[in-house]
């Protein structure tokens, strides 16, 4: 998450924060007759309030200046407080609940409860307190038959302490102002309108509220239906939320995110193109986006016929929306996707200058590496000289062993010194597969690795070089890997006809992890044992050559690098 939390209670608590709010807001509608029981109440009301509330971003707590304002509103309200007062917050709170820009299903739902919570609240208990029955005492007396009506009512919050919401703050404390006004707004028609029908045809109250309500309800739907019709939209919902694509909304937000580099200053290019994509398909009127990237494909959410598809150098995206995409809509959209194709090439040309300093930094170390080696092989050359001169029945065995390795180490060594000279002079030397196989099991006779082989053709030539080091680098990986699990068995098998030639390095120990093998021979990788380079250079020095070497399987219990020829060989 491109987010951090900062603030004490997480995020995923907000649902059951909003749960205390209505219930510490019931139980002084409900039960407080007294003033200090009722002060107390919402004292405890106004905290968790404080605690949950939508206007900030916890992160960004309000100046002194709001929050002098707020407690002196809060200290009027306890010391003045009655039923009027208590009316008027509702229908805050209502206004702040009809106003949030939420784009997650949950959120959504649990808001549109707590809304319709409130407004069950106006009309059984407020509004009967103020126009039908008198004070709070007389109403709290008429509604002490209804105990079963209070208990059910206060079960609906106490239901919002079971569903925690997601650990993401993102767009949910953009209120916006003419939403959160219409509630309240329509709220105040539809009550005073049911004490006017009420009184006026004499009938009961809430049949009046049945018929204001459905009124209202009636004459909303047909003017937004007529407004479609001439606006030439495609839904109601397109007409109501066109304005939240103002500055200010969750665009706004989006933006103010993408801007901070320290939100995904230790992401890789791959992780800040998925986290920006997450957070582009958490915009309110985006319904799902799918992408197709350097990476490969991904799809978030869910597709429409109402599709937008943007093209920016190696990013193609297209958003599904839920109406009609406006121009505006389409402005918008394509701006945002551009900014995070942007970013996203300046995280890749980062990633390659940081391999740019790792490759020269190995380019020098290796510069100053050639005269110790140099050294080195003469030392290697006068014992092999020593070594070829000496009669087989001085040494016995060992001698015969160092005869058959010593000279062959002494000239690998010679054309490795050469190369780190010249290394684009030198062509590679060709050999029997048989005696480079041969060499191999000598070499590695005593370090406790199966080889299997199945040749059908003796007479095949491979790149000595090549071979020595794609087999050196894995096997020498496989052997570092046995000191972490000490069981681990490795096993080497070859495979050569006419056209095909196969060699693979198979361990059974566990799998590679998959951030590493992602990126396994494409680029340096994190090593403790060097450079983490070896597997690198190794792909790098088989381009062009006709040869190919893969992790062909990555899986717990067989782990296998695989060397194959591309194209057939000439015999």
């Amino acid at each position: 998450m491109l987010h951090q939390q900062t603030t004490f209670i997480a995020p995923q608590h907000e649902h059951r924060l909003l749960g205390l709010v209505l219930i510490t807001l019931h139980l002084a509608l409900w039960l407080s007759v007294h003033d200090f029981a009722l002060r107390a109440l919402f004292f405890l009301h106004f905290s968790v309030f404080l605690l949950w509330q939508p206007l900030w971003e916890k992160r960004n707590p309000p100046s002194l200046k709001n929050i002098i304002l707020l407690s002196g509103s809060a200290v009027i309200f306890l010391v003045f407080i009655n039923l009027w007062l208590m009316t008027l917050w509702q229908l805050v709170l209502l206004g702040l609940l009809g106003g949030r820009d939420l784009a997650k299903p949950l959120d959504r739902f649990i808001n549109i409860i707590a809304i319709a919570f409130i407004s069950i609240q106006l009309f059984v208990i407020n509004i009967p307190s103020l126009f039908i029955f008198g004070d709070l005492a007389t109403t709290q007396a008429s509604f002490d038959s209804l105990d079963w009506f209070n208990y059910s009512l206060l079960a609906i919050p106490a239901l919002f302490l079971l569903f925690p919401a997601d650990n993401s703050a993102e767009h949910r404390y953009h209120i916006d102002f003419f939403h959160g006004l219409i509630v309240s707004l329509i709220l105040i028609i539809v009550g005073l309108g049911s004490l006017t029908m009420m009184y006026h045809q004499n009938s009961s109250y809430p049949l009046a509220v049945f018929q204001m309500s459905f009124a209202t309800t009636f004459f909303i739907f047909t003017v937004s239906w007529l407004w479609v019709i001439f606006e030439n939209k495609t839904s109601i919902d397109e007409l109501w939320t066109r304005h939240l694509l103002n500055i200010g909304s969750s665009f706004e937000l989006w933006l103010e995110n993408l801007a901070q580099p320290q939100n995904y200053k230790g992401l890789t290019p791959r992780e800040y193109l998925e986290s920006a994509l997450e957070k582009l398909a958490t915009l309110p009127w985006v319904q799902g986006i799918s992408w197709h990237s350097v990476y490969g494909e991904n799809m978030l959410g869910r597709g429409s016929s109402n599709q937008l598809v943007i093209s920016t150098q190696s990013l193609e995206v297209t958003v599904y929306s839920r109406y009609r995409i406006s121009a505006s809509h389409s402005f918008l959209i394509k701006l945002l996707v551009q900014l995070v194709e942007h970013f996203h090439q300046a995280k890749r040309r980062e990633e390659a200058f940081a391999q740019q300093v790792h490759l020269q930094v190995i380019h020098e170390t290796g510069a100053k590496l050639t005269h110790d080696i140099k050294n080195l092989l003469q030392s290697l050359q006068a014992i092999s000289s020593v070594i070829e001169s000496s009669q087989p029945n001085q040494f016995g065995d060992t001698q015969r062993l160092l005869q058959g390795q010593m000279p062959h180490l002494t000239q690998r060594l010679k054309r490795t010194l050469d190369k780190l000279q010249k290394p684009q002079e030198l062509p590679y030397t060709t050999v029997p597969l048989s005696l480079w196989w041969g060499n191999l099991k000598a070499r590695y006779a005593k370090r406790n690795i199966s080889f299997v082989e199945e040749v059908r053709n003796n007479h095949v030539l491979i790149p000595e070089d090549l071979f020595d080091n794609v087999v050196e680098n894995v096997l020498q990986n496989a052997l570092s890997k046995r000191k972490r699990e000490p069981d681990l068995q490795i096993e080497v098998s070859l495979y050569a006809d006419d056209d095909k030639l196969r060699l693979t390095v198979c361990d059974d120990g566990t799998a590679i992890p998959e951030q590493i093998a992602d990126t396994l021979m494409m680029q340096p990788v994190a090593s403790k044992d060097g450079f983490g380079i070896g597997l690198y250079q190794m792909a790098k020095q088989l381009m062009g050559t006709g040869y190919q070497v893969s992790l062909c399987r990555n899986i717990g219990g067989e782990v296998c690098f695989e060397l194959v020829n591309t194209e057939e060989e000439e015999h």
